[in-house]
């Protein structure tokens, strides 16, 4: 049996497969609820979730049930919470337990439920503010793999052995100590990270980060992506080396380049 009680990078493979294998999330969204301007898909900004609150889109780890809709003794360890800072809402980690929350950009039918073609909007932006990094943490080692703040998308099935898939991940990581641009691999190349930010410069201050999807899937994995993603998931943690960790982030969309 795998034990997922510490999804991480050489486990992350049983959290994918318990999500994407057996998906049961949201049977599909109003075109109301899809915020598009400028060519931009707006994932979320967390404007119309409660102060307080989980966010009212995002799911637990394993992908079984919106956070919302989970106990209070499920929750305990999902230390993510809505804020608001002069008039702006986002979303705040505070702790070290390690728990990703996830954003399903298909439903249980693999339907399309943003409109998203990575082709026409390769281009993803998110806002961290970091306050509390992790102690001399790298996302490289396994027993140190803490990170004040990161975001992974998910694409197409991978294998990592005859009978066995997990999704293809870029994951983007503001490290404790690896330097910015510094990447790694994990599960057979499934996995792939690249640290977009290190140290403690710029901490406690709004970050925006962009990527070109596209780009950095034909890089890492050395053929064009799926046009639409599986997921998005977010991760803060500090279990590994026994850290406290703080961090914001908002404003998640994919833009055109």
């Amino acid at each position: 049996m795998i034990n997922i009680s510490k999804v991480k990078f050489g486990i992350v493979a049983a959290l994918f497969v318990i999500i994407f294998v057996n998906p049961v999330f949201v049977v599909g969204q109003s075109p109301d609820a899809i915020q598009k301007k400028d060519g931009i898909v707006l994932l979320e900004n967390f404007e119309d979730d409660p102060v307080g609150g989980f966010p009212l889109e995002w799911y637990d780890r394993d992908g079984n049930k919106k956070l919302v809709n989970h106990s209070k003794k499920f929750t305990k360890n999902y230390l993510y919470k809505v804020a608001q800072d002069s008039g702006n809402k986002f979303l705040h980690y505070e702790g070290t337990a390690a728990k990703h929350i996830n954003l399903p950009l298909i439903n249980e039918d693999k339907e399309n439920i943003y409109n998203i073609n990575l082709y026409e909007t390769p281009v993803l932006s998110w806002k961290i503010r970091a306050h509390e990094l992790p102690k001399n943490a790298r996302e490289n080692d396994d027993d140190v793999n803490d990170s004040v703040a990161s975001i992974y998308v998910a694409f197409d099935m991978g294998r990592v052995a005859l009978f066995k898939k997990v999704p293809k991940t870029i994951r983007y990581s503001w490290s404790s100590t690896l330097q910015k641009g510094k990447t790694a691999s994990k599960l057979f190349g499934n996995q792939q990270i690249i640290i977009v930010k290190s140290g403690k410069e710029d901490s406690g201050k709004w970050i925006t980060f962009e990527r070109n999807l596209v780009e950095d899937y034909r890089r890492m994995f050395g053929d064009d992506p799926p046009k639409t993603p599986i997921a998005i998931l977010i991760l803060s943690d500090g279990d590994s080396t026994g850290s406290f960790v703080k961090a914001d982030y908002d404003d998640i969309m994919l833009k055109p380049e």
